[in-house]
C-alpha cells in the first residue's frame, strides 16, 4: 500500500489548505485560493488582483483554437463533460498554452537577452512569448496584463527582460508582438513562481472556457463532420 504524503491539503472534519483552514479558504476569492494552493502562501492586494487578471486573460478566445476545437469534437462524438473537456486539456502543447513554461524557464535563467535571442536564431526555433497568429501590432491581453502590473507596482527585471528580447530579435530578424504568453511569463517569473507551473496555469484559465464550449455543443447535432480532401495517389 502507497504511503502518500503531502505538505498541501488534508481531509476530515479539520481539513486545511497549505495550513489554512478549509473554512477560511471557502471565504476567500477563488483566484487566492489557487495562488495559495500552488504558491503555498497568500497573495497580497496588489498580487491578487494582477492574478485575477492573469487568469481572466485567458480563460477563452474563440472557437478555433486546438483546445477548444478538440473538446467540441470529442463531445459532438457523444462523450461526457469530463471526457470532452478532458480532450481539450489533451490539445494544450507548446504552440498552444505551452509556452508560458518555457517562456518562464528562460527568463529565469542566468541567459541575457541576446544570447538567448542568438540560440533560437542558431537554432531555428520560436522564440515563446513573442509572435501571434492573430495580432500583428500588439496583443491588447498583454498590454493590459503589463500595464496592470506595472500600475501595481509589480513589473520588475523579468518584465524588463521580456521586452528586452523582444527588441533584440526585431532588431536582428523582425518586430513581433509580445503576445499574452510572453506577459504571463514575465509577470508570473516577476512574482517568483516555478516555471513548471506555467503550463498548468494556462490549464486552469482555460478550463472554464472548455467547459463553456463542451456545454454548448451538448445542443448542437452529434458527430460533427468536417469536409475534407484526399490528395494520395
Amino acid at each position: 500500500m502507497t504511503d502518500w504524503k503531502t505538505s498541501i491539503s488534508s481531509s476530515g472534519e479539520d481539513a486545511v489548505i497549505r495550513g489554512e483552514a478549509l473554512q477560511n479558504v471557502m471565504d476567500m476569492d477563488f483566484a487566492d485560493a489557487i495562488w495559495l494552493l500552488l504558491k503555498g502562501d497568500k497573495p497580497s492586494e496588489a498580487e491578487s488582483e494582477l492574478f485575477n487578471t492573469i487568469l481572466s486573460s485567458s480563460i477563452d478566445h474563440g472557437v478555433g483554437n486546438p483546445s477548444t476545437v478538440s473538446a467540441r469534437t470529442v463531445q459532438s462524438g457523444g462523450n461526457e463533460m469530463n471526457t470532452s473537456v478532458a480532450g481539450g486539456i489533451l490539445s494544450l502543447g507548446d504552440a498552444h498554452g505551452g509556452a508560458i513554461e518555457e517562456c518562464m524557464k528562460i527568463l529565469q535563467s542566468e541567459e541575457t537577452a541576446e544570447e538567448l535571442v542568438d540560440r533560437y536564431l542558431e537554432a531555428g526555433d520560436n522564440i515563446p512569448g513573442i509572435g501571434h497568429k492573430v495580432y500583428d501590432d500588439k496583443d491588447p491581453r498583454a498590454e493590459k496584463i503589463l500595464s496592470k502590473a506595472e500600475e501595481l507596482g509589480l513589473a520588475g527585471e523579468k518584465v524588463q527582460k521580456m521586452k528586452e528580447i523582444r527588441e533584440v530579435f526585431a532588431e536582428k530578424k523582425v518586430p513581433l508582438v509580445m503576445n499574452v504568453d510572453g506577459a504571463i511569463s514575465a509577470v508570473m517569473s516577476d512574482l517568483e513562481w516555478d516555471h513548471r507551473l506555467g503550463k498548468g496555469i494556462f490549464i486552469i484559465a482555460r478550463t472554464p472556457g472548455l467547459v463553456a464550449h463542451v456545454h454548448e455543443e451538448m445542443d448542437e447535432p452529434d458527430f460533427r463532420r468536417e469536409d475534407g480532401e484526399y490528395v494520395g495517389e
